[in-house]
């Protein structure tokens, strides 16, 4: 999580400066909610795609880039492994030489899961399709977040989307967790609208419903 998230504590950027979201934060504005459009709403500050090497300060000038990937080596696995698990079953390879249980498997060795113990998760529901795929989907969800994905993943798989955005506060040293953001999404918000221009073009085309 800490390669990811920016949490209470954490140390970050070339001076290695340790960020306090707490509430109580009175020496920046760091801190839960302090100043509108740039302190953390929720508590937490994204650290993924951010170069920590580069000073933020005014007067300096920096020639490190930035790079903005269109698609990635590990989500083209995911999908695949996905695909494999739906179409074969979690050690199933159809006419390609490996298997969506091979290319978790690679995953999580990668990140390091499961090296002490030759990862016992995996291999206990190797043969479980359904369990596969729940570990499949949490897979996407930790290798590609940040990046635009799960908004379209929870849509592609029916999953609910009004789960509300959470957050913590921390104030003399307790931890609440609250909500910061309710989403209100309905089942039908799964089919997009048709715009209007398309609409009028030809009477026989009808609006997608609730929209």
């Amino acid at each position: 999580m800490n390669l990811y998230i920016v949490v209470n504590g954490s140390a970050v950027g070339i001076d290695k400066k340790v960020i306090d979201t707490s509430v109580d934060n009175t020496a920046n504005d760091d801190g839960l909610n302090k100043e509108d459009n740039y302190s953390t709403r929720t508590g937490y500050y994204l650290r993924k795609h951010l170069r920590e090497d580069v000073s933020i300060t005014s007067t300096n000038k920096n020639g490190q880039p930035h790079y903005s990937p269109r698609i990635r080596y590990t989500e083209i696995f995911l999908n695949y492994a996905e695909a494999a698990n739906e179409a074969w079953g979690p050690q199933g390879t159809g006419t390609h030489g490996y298997s969506a249980y091979d290319v978790v498997k690679a995953i999580r060795q990668r990140a390091g899961v499961g090296v002490d113990n030759g990862d016992a998760y995996l291999e206990s529901i190797k043969t479980d399709k359904d369990k596969m795929r729940e570990l499949i989907r949490n897979e996407r969800r930790l290798e590609l977040c940040f990046e635009g994905f799960r908004f379209w993943d929870l849509r592609r798989w029916n999953a609910d989307l009004s789960e509300p955005a959470k957050g913590i506060r921390i104030s003399q040293g307790t931890y609440t967790e609250f909500t910061v953001e309710n989403r209100n999404y309905a089942n039908y918000m799964n089919y997009g609208p048709i715009p209007y221009t398309e609409i009028v073009k030809y009477n026989e085309l009808k609006q997608n419903q609730g929209w």
